[in-house]
């Protein structure tokens, strides 16, 4: 009878102690409310301010472009691309904290600097 119930206690500290924590979705406390850019197409050698909106506690913010270059950091930054990156640029936003991170993009386009068209 002892036996019994060591090892139903045993099964159940066991269970209790492997039990699975919400790993599907870590980052439940961040959410991104909205990304978005001051000027958008932007002219080669100009500038667009990127603004990130976001919820949680304790973020932090990273920024990556697949083409030109990203000013400053934080929650709000500037996007500037030179003649060779006309085109849709992808710029992603990494906000994280200690219980995840979540991402999102946003695509500029950047144009020519010499079109007449554009002024």
């Amino acid at each position: 009878m002892k036996r019994t119930y060591f090892v139903l206690l045993f099964t159940a500290i066991t269970l209790w102690a492997c039990s699975k924590k919400d790993v599907n979705n870590p980052s439940a406390s961040i959410k991104i409310v909205s990304l978005t850019a001051s000027v958008n197409p932007v002219k080669a050698f100009d500038t667009t301010v990127i603004t990130v909106e976001a919820v949680g506690d304790s973020l932090q913010y990273g920024w990556k472009a697949n083409h030109g270059n990203i000013i400053g950091s934080g929650k709000e930054i500037k996007y500037s691309a030179c003649q060779s990156c006309k085109g849709l640029n992808t710029i992603t936003c990494r906000v994280f904290n200690s219980t995840g991170e979540v991402s999102d993009t946003i695509m500029i386009r950047v144009t020519s600097y010499f079109d007449p068209k554009q002024k």
